[in-house]
């Protein structure tokens, strides 16, 4: 019956306020606001023999505590046993992320020794000086520029391309919708 008890049913401390002033050094005007107060907040918490208090508190906690957990030691070892647990699993995660890294250092030594010498700087080479292309598309938006008209798109994309990186089958970036691919293409004889 006390847990079913609405709002309605409480007793409203607005009366034995006098008009206004803080509602904790109000004197409650009802019994039963005391023995909802009694009830979430017991006096004394348990009785000795209770197994469940509804309190925060029991009257034999420590010997509660000392029938868990019989001594200090034994608290301490299983501190122990979960700090060298905790470092066993780091320990292993360490060897595994060494095993990756030593793994990932020899297949770029493979890689380097595998690779010809000069190519990287090949590449850097060939990206950092402008290939005329040998291109009409290229002559064509040169003469363009000199005449005053726009770059197109496709002049763009094939002047600043770098030759080895890109397919040649590659399309050229286009706001709109690609033809498709072009199954009779044919590489240029002069690139």
């Amino acid at each position: 019956m006390l847990l079913s008890t609405t709002r309605s049913r409480l007793p409203s401390l607005a009366p034995t306020l006098g008009g206004g002033g803080n509602p904790h050094d109000a004197a409650p005007s009802d019994h039963r606001l005391d023995v909802l107060r009694e009830v979430l907040y017991p006096a004394n918490t348990a009785a000795p023999g209770s197994a469940s208090p509804v309190g925060a508190r029991h009257g034999n906690h420590l010997a509660r505590i000392e029938a868990v957990l019989p001594s200090h030691e034994a608290h301490e070892t299983i501190e122990r046993a979960y700090q060298l647990l905790r470092r066993r699993e780091a320990e292993a995660r360490k060897r595994v992320l060494d095993a990756k890294f030593a793994s990932l250092t020899a297949a770029c030594d493979e890689l380097e020794a595998v690779t010809r010498q000069g190519v990287n700087r090949q590449v850097y080479d060939s990206a950092m000086t402008r290939i005329s292309q040998a291109s009409a598309a290229y002559t064509a938006a040169q003469q363009g520029i000199a005449q005053g008209k726009r770059k197109t798109p496709e002049s763009t994309f094939i002047e600043n391309r770098v030759p080895g990186l890109i397919p040649r089958e590659a399309w050229v970036p286009t706001e709109t919708r690609g033809a498709g691919w072009n199954y009779g293409w044919e590489r240029p004889p002069n690139a």
